[in-house]
């Protein structure tokens, strides 16, 4: 029987995964698996586990959310062999988990995540680190890893919300010079992201156009300072009706790109804090895992 390394976060998503288990190792078994089951005992423990077994495995799959996910993907990058993943979202916001079009529902999820649906897929190195579909900086980016986890599990995506409004009465902008082969720009920012998904914080429809989640590149939006809340409203009205003749903020593609500041920023990978530094090298690393994935982003990913 081909093997199978499932990986669960018992804490995520109010501990979505509570009582899931008998019908997700069906899915497994009946997709002709035999189901080696590990219970994550900390943080980093999914990155170590995958790393170190993944010789063992013809396919690994995790539960949790972006940030177990993370983990997981961190471990395979850094493993000699590369088994397919398959992802059960079990956390708040899910966003890659939407990007692949992966239902929310537990045992649903599973069949996708055994299934024969498979996806290489880019994956975003930041310096040392690695991320699956968004690191970012500025006003907002502290909200996801900021928030308590008593907070996320009681009110869900509310939760997020609440931090969001608090951070808005302190809006800092960063002066950074941004290098890529397509754009150079010295200039404040208040807000940057670089991301590989069709949905962020929960929200679909940031960036102007399609996206591709295997085409060796990166979404870039980088944010200029607002001066009052009235401007902070014409911003937000340009990103969601995609007004690319905005002077607001700035988008662009690129496969890599470096970010040099005066002063260290505090970054976030994939909703979890990944460190304060000056300089930020991101390169977009093309299909490097292959996902387990859904039938509508199946059939869109081999369409281009």
């Amino acid at each position: 029987m081909k093997k199978l390394l499932w990986i669960v976060n018992p804490h995520a998503g109010r501990g979505a995964m509570s009582g899931k288990v008998i019908g997700c190792v069906t899915a497994f078994q009946q997709a002709g698996y035999d189901v080696t089951l590990y219970v994550t005992q900390g943080a980093q423990d999914a990155t170590r586990v995958a790393r170190e077994r993944a010789g063992e495995f013809d396919r690994i799959i995790c539960a949790g959310g972006d940030g177990t996910l993370n983990e997981v993907v961190t471990g395979l990058m850094e493993a000699p062999v590369r088994p397919s993943l398959g992802y059960i979202p079990a956390g708040t916001t899910n966003d890659f988990a939407q990007s692949l079009d992966i239902p929310k529902v537990p045992a649903e999820a599973a069949v996708i995540a055994a299934g024969d649906r498979l996806q290489a897929l880019d994956i975003g190195r930041f310096n040392d680190r690695y991320f699956n579909y968004i690191a970012a900086f500025g006003v907002f980016t502290e909200v996801s890893y900021a928030t308590p986890q008593q907070s996320k599990n009681i009110f869900g995506r509310a939760a997020y919300i609440f931090e969001g409004v608090k951070a808005l009465t302190n809006i800092k902008a960063y002066h950074i010079r941004v290098e890529s082969e397509e754009v150079t720009i010295e200039d404040d920012f208040i807000y940057g992201m670089v991301t590989n998904s069709v949905s962020v914080g929960g929200f679909k429809g940031i960036t102007p156009d399609g996206v591709a989640l295997d085409d060796g590149l990166h979404e870039v939006l980088l944010v200029y300072p607002v001066e009052n809340p009235m401007e902070l409203q014409w911003l937000v009205n340009d990103l969601l009706t995609h007004n690319m003749e905005s002077t607001r903020f700035v988008y662009f593609r690129t496969a890599h790109i470096t970010f040099d500041a005066v002063d260290e920023i505090p970054w976030t990978l994939d909703g979890e804090f990944g460190g304060a530094v000056q300089r930020a090298e991101i390169t977009n690393c093309a299909r490097a895992i292959t996902f387990a994935t859904g039938e509508g982003k199946k059939q869109e990913l081999s369409d281009k």
